[in-house]
Parts: C-alpha cells; sequence; structure tokens
C-alpha cells in the first residue's frame, strides 16, 4: 500500500537510486550503482546553475566482486557532480579494491575512503551495493543446484541474527529454519 497524499506541500527534490547486479561468465559478480538528484525547477548552487529536471548529481559506480565478495574491478563515473572537481575523485575508488563484503564493511569503505577521498553520496551508495551483492551471491534460478541442510543442521550468520523482523532470534520464521539459533522469549513479569 503505498503512502496516502498529503495536500499543502510543494515537490522541491528526488533522489533516484537504482541497483543491479550481474553475473559474468567468468563468474565474478558486477554490483552497478546509479544515483540521481534532481530538482523540478531551475536553481542556483553556489558555482553553477541547473536548470529544471537537470541532474545535480549523476553519479554510477560498479564494484567487481569474487566468489568471496571480495573487490576485485572497481569503476566510478560521475556525470555530473555538484561541483566541476567531483569527476576528480572517481580514480579514489580504486581503494575499495581487496575489501570484502561482509561485517565491517561500511566501516572499512569509510576507513579506505578517508579522509575525504571520494563522494559522499557513492560511499553511502556502498552501504546498499553491499546488499545488493548478498541478495545477488544467494540468487538461484530454479533448476540451478540449491544445497539446504536440514534445519536441525541450518547456522545462520551471527551479522544475520537480529538484523530485522524475521531474523529475531525469537521469531517463528527463525524456529523453523534455523532451530539451533532460536530463543524462545521469556515473559517478563510486571
Amino acid at each position: 500500500m503505498p503512502l496516502p497524499v498529503l495536500d499543502n506541500r510543494e515537490h522541491i527534490h528526488t533522489r533516484t537510486i537504482a541497483m543491479t547486479a550481474f553475473r559474468r561468465d567468468d563468474g565474478v559478480l558486477d554490483v552497478e550503482g546509479h544515483l540521481t538528484d534532481v530538482k523540478p525547477f531551475a536553481h542556483q548552487m553556489m558555482d553553477s546553475v541547473r536548470a529544471a529536471g537537470e541532474p545535480v548529481h549523476d553519479l554510477s559506480l560498479r564494484i567487481s566482486l569474487d566468489g568471496s565478495l571480495t573487490v576485485v574491478e572497481v569503476e566510478a563515473c560521475m556525470d555530473q557532480g555538484a561541483h566541476d572537481i567531483c569527476p576528480d575523485a572517481e580514480p579514489n575508488f580504486a581503494r575499495l579494491l581487496g575489501l570484502q563484503v561482509g561485517p565491517g564493511w561500511n566501516k572499512k569503505v569509510k576507513v579506505a575512503m578517508s579522509p575525504g577521498r571520494g563522494c559522499t553520496h557513492i560511499i553511502e551508495m556502498l552501504a546498499q551495493m553491499a546488499t545488493v551483492a548478498m541478495q545477488a551471491s544467494w540468487s538461484r534460478k530454479i533448476g540451478e543446484p540449491l544445497e539446504i541442510p536440514p534445519p536441525e543442521e541450518r547456522k545462520i550468520q551471527s551479522s544475520m541474527l537480529n538484523a530485522c523482523y524475521p531474523y529475531h532470534e525469537s521469531s517463528s520464521w527463525i524456529k523453523k529454519h534455523f532451530p539451533n539459533a532460536y530463543i524462545p522469549l521469556v515473559p517478563v513479569e510486571e
């Protein structure tokens, strides 16, 4: 169900983020992110002017990951940055090479890209690109091999346990699919 429509307001900005994952023939996983910021009216910036609908930001990043989800290739493209100097940061994203998607990813990215070596918006997008990489790495088409051990033998990654509602240690989903990780709720007496 969409959000209810509210009255008495003016549209002033739209940010669009799209992410796509690809499995290459060599087994490498490409995750591509694209971010645009646009305003529906012409506006003045400190060092430029944008027409209505002209992007303030038009930013793309591709990270290529091996089977262990380690970054093996990076390509950044800033077709439009907020300032003319922004595209000069594109080569600095090579500092992501060798980082592994998993626990601590966001911290490792910030360390690699600090101080001020990258683009805030692309760096923020990398958190979601890691999630897309995880989702893509688990993707199986119907008919592709998928080995699922019986529930009593399954283990859930500690970084996933309690990360969201279904993965809460006391949820019915965990009880059914990862019974070894299930911890029943203990009623609190008042």
